[in-house]
């Protein structure tokens, strides 16, 4: 079976991962600097190869997600995806690390709030930011054991 992991390029990763620490309190980072030997075979100038990130993981909120530089290519930002941290709001324990993720990335004064998180008509609570780089984040949290099952 296969999985999916968002994988999120920035002009420069590190510095994105420091980011995601701080302001996320992201988790599980691990970096990947570029080597002179991949320099050449992927035909690319890199004026520091310390600061590179050829690849780069982390998690928030248990959430796996990978990164890397985009060693010169064009980011052009867009609406067409979000990424949905969906919380089960019967672990209180998992819905209280949901609160505390978004008080404090919102007292960060880093993002832009596009919805408040907030009970929501369905049962559950959801909020909507857009951070720094661009990348839009959904935090959901409702009950599991009321979603239905086909």
């Amino acid at each position: 079976m296969a999985k999916i992991y968002p994988y999120l390029m920035f002009e420069n990763a590190k510095e994105a991962l420091t980011y995601y620490e701080e302001v996320f309190g992201a988790t599980n980072i691990a970096r990947m600097q570029m080597t002179p030997d991949q320099e050449a075979a992927f035909d690319t100038a890199v004026p520091n190869l310390e600061d590179s990130t050829i690849h780069g993981t982390f998690s928030v909120l248990g959430a796996d997600l990978f990164c890397s530089d985009t060693f010169g290519k064009s980011l052009v930002e867009g609406n067409n995806i979000s990424l949905l941290l969906d919380i089960n709001s019967e672990d209180e324990i998992a819905a209280k690390a949901a609160d505390d993720f978004y008080d404090k990335v919102l007292a960060s004064n880093t993002v832009k709030l596009e919805m408040p998180y907030a009970e929501q008509f369905w049962g559950g609570k959801m909020g909507q930011f857009t951070d720094k780089y661009g990348i839009q984040w959904m935090l959901h949290s409702q009950p599991y054991s009321k979603i239905k099952q086909k």
